[in-house]
């Protein structure tokens, strides 16, 4: 089992201070002989070395922690979103905490709390509701925080996200320009900020008419997709050549919910979604992707916390936007 320096000082016979300039590379700056370097750094090649990271965190004030509230784990953007930070976060030898809200408010403010009492060195958050308003001098004695993308108005903290509106708007003019007559938009959790601006994008290409419909589901679910879908069913009349979905989750529901009660996808629909997964290539539908790039964005809100924890922050109410993709699959030559 690795060593502490306390253990390796108690074994080797040399002081704590001995040990740590000589694993930290300063022992000649000390003038501590080859011989006492030679025993100790043979010792270490034996044993092995750990920081006691207790005692590095209280001289520190650091935790070497970074917690991130998702809304939901399952959503596979949130998924690879937390991939990617994960991995910017061990490049630089800290750890990151995970939880999720579940897209309810109570459970987003008492993970937040639970994060803080742990001591995390800072917070990306994808809030699922308004946050109270802090004072500017409040807020500077806050654990540094960033918000990932959903920005709710007033809120003046750091934002990384997407272009929601008008990557919607392209979505939806792409829709039509593949020869969609009509349309109808799944939207769950439309008090969300990204899709109250999915939303605005839509109707700004499609306009208000009967042929770009719009349901609603209160949460962002498999759920609420199946809900939509009987809605529209039951509402009779014919399938709408297009079905745009707000989110994977939306559309895994709804395209279940239409396979179950009609046999199958009726494989000249066009299908329109945000975010990518493999799963939307096997469908032998035209599909139409809005792929944002989760590496970008968790390497920005990565860098902006690092910004923060080193007293470099942007400005309050700062936002970055990251461009995202449209991607075509199985589009018809």
């Amino acid at each position: 089992m690795a060593k502490t320096i306390s253990e390796i000082a108690e074994e080797t016979g040399y002081s704590r201070t001995t040990i740590t300039m000589v694993l930290s590379g300063r022992a000649s700056e000390y003038r501590i002989s080859a011989r006492t370097q030679k025993i100790i750094r043979d010792y270490v090649d034996e044993h092995g070395y750990t920081i006691n990271q207790t005692a590095r965190n209280l001289k520190t004030q650091r935790s070497h922690t970074i917690g991130f509230v998702a809304p939901e784990i399952a959503n596979p953007f949130f998924a690879r979103f937390m991939a990617h930070l994960e991995a910017c976060c061990r490049s630089e030898g800290l750890v990151l905490i995970t939880t999720s809200s579940g897209e309810d408010p109570l459970v987003e403010a008492r993970a937040l709390q639970s994060l803080l009492e742990r001591g995390v060195d800072a917070l990306v958050l994808a809030p699922c509701a308004p946050r109270p308003a802090v004072s500017a001098k409040k807020r500077s004695r806050q654990t540094p925080m960033v918000v990932i993308d959903r920005h709710y108005p007033g809120d003046n903290t750091q934002v990384i996200a997407s272009d929601h509106r008008e990557n919607a708007r392209l979505l939806t003019a792409a829709v039509m320009s593949a020869g969609a007559s009509d349309m109808v938009f799944f939207c769950g959790h439309p008090e969300n900020p990204a899709i109250v601006a999915r939303i605005a994008g839509f109707r700004a290409a499609a306009g208000e008419g009967e042929n770009a419909r719009l349901l609603t589901a209160a949460d962002d679910s498999v759920a609420a997709g199946k809900a939509m879908m009987q809605t529209l069913l039951e509402a009779g009349g014919a399938l709408p050549s297009a079905l745009l979905c707000s989110s994977l989750l939306v559309l895994e529901g709804a395209l279940q919910h239409l396979r179950r009660t009609r046999s199958a996808v009726p494989p000249d629909m066009i299908i329109a979604t945000f975010d990518y997964d493999g799963f939307l290539e096997l469908l032998p539908n035209t599909v139409i992707v809005v792929r944002q790039d989760e590496e970008a964005l968790a390497r920005a809100a990565f860098q902006a916390i690092s910004d923060r924890i080193g007293g470099n922050a942007a400005a309050e109410g700062t936002r970055t936007v990251v461009d995202a993709e449209l991607l075509y699959l199985n589009a018809p030559a």
